[in-house]
């Protein structure tokens, strides 16, 4: 997840500052940025280059459905922080997070296109999803999105994100395939490997008293797949490493409040705490299980491991 360049990130429109030329804004939640999703904000980041101009992203946080329906508890397929890294990696120079609230789902249409796109950046062209809808009532369809723009000298892209071919991408469907324990399905949706962005914090040290020291990370929320242990790739800087991970609440030792992500690298004995690292959880090992001993323990994590290092070894590209 490299880019050429620094993407700037403004908090809220207020917070819009500077002229920005020939701006094209792709506008979404983008969820999980699966295949449709990138498709869309490719498709600014051409036209941008096409026209010289800025390409935009405009996305929503927290998730519409966490204000308006809470009830659901969505759980999200990135984090916002993680959302973001995966924007600008796809070389996007703009991108503005618009708080996402009940008085802001009630804003009419017009006033939608006047204070946030209008006002702030006078587009030259807009790209959304052929299902976008928005303001209140979600009455803001794309013919009423196509006849503002020719009011305001914009042009409207809508583009199929739900399909491709026979394929069919959809956020609901890659939630569904992760929590289901189903790797490969959601990676063919997201177009990359169900992963985990987070902060390295501190554990117990109970992996490196058992010679399987851990890199440790809170889940904020995210979908994560089965309680278990994975083969699972680790991107660190420019780094990208191999290892494995326990999802779960570690039942030998009687931790049963909290879900924990543990991951161990493989000939790696850096100190991670307080680093960004991404996950990528590429095969289910085992369930979790409880070991009566530390001996148990230590016995099956040595299987794990060389699994992990046999899946390494047949699946190099």
């Amino acid at each position: 997840m490299t880019s050429h360049k620094v993407m700037k990130i403004f908090s809220g429109i207020k917070a819009v500052v500077g002229k920005f030329p020939n701006p094209v804004i792709a506008i979404g939640v983008f969820d999980g940025l699966h295949y449709g999703h990138q498709a869309l904000i490719r498709k600014a980041v051409e036209r941008a280059k096409r026209i010289r101009g800025t390409a935009i992203v405009m996305t929503f946080d927290p998730h519409p459905v966490r204000v308006l329906r809470p009830e659901n508890r969505l759980p999200l397929l990135v984090s916002l922080p993680f959302r973001l890294k995966l924007i600008a990696a796809m070389g996007v120079d703009v991108t503005v997070v618009v708080r996402f609230t009940r008085a802001f789902s009630r804003l009419a249409p017009k006033q939608f296109i006047a204070k946030y796109l209008l006002r702030p950046f006078s587009p030259r062209e807009i790209i959304v999803g052929d299902d976008f809808r928005f303001g209140q009532d979600r009455a803001g369809t794309i013919a009423f999105f196509e006849q503002a723009g020719k009011r305001n000298d914009f042009k409207v892209l809508s583009l199929k994100t739900k399909e491709r071919g026979r394929k069919k991408f959809s956020s609901t469907m890659a939630r569904d395939f992760v929590v289901n324990g189903q790797l490969r399905k959601a990676a063919d949706i997201l177009g990359r490997p169900v992963s985990l962005w987070g902060r390295v914090v501190f554990g117990d040290k109970r992996g490196k008293t058992l010679g399987y020291p851990t890199a440790n990370i809170v889940p904020t929320g995210e979908v994560l797949p089965p309680r278990g242990v994975y083969v699972v790739r680790v991107r660190y800087k420019n780094k990208i490493l191999e290892g494995m991970c326990n999802v779960g609440v570690r039942p030998s030792f009687h931790n049963k409040d909290c879900l924990n992500v543990e991951v161990h690298i493989f000939n790696f004995n850096q100190n991670l705490y307080g680093e960004d690292i991404v996950v990528e959880f590429l095969q289910k090992i085992r369930n979790e299980l409880y070991f009566p001993s530390r001996e148990a323990l230590v016995t099956q994590l040595k299987k794990d491991e060389s699994f992990s290092r046999k899946w390494f070894i047949k699946n190099k590209k």
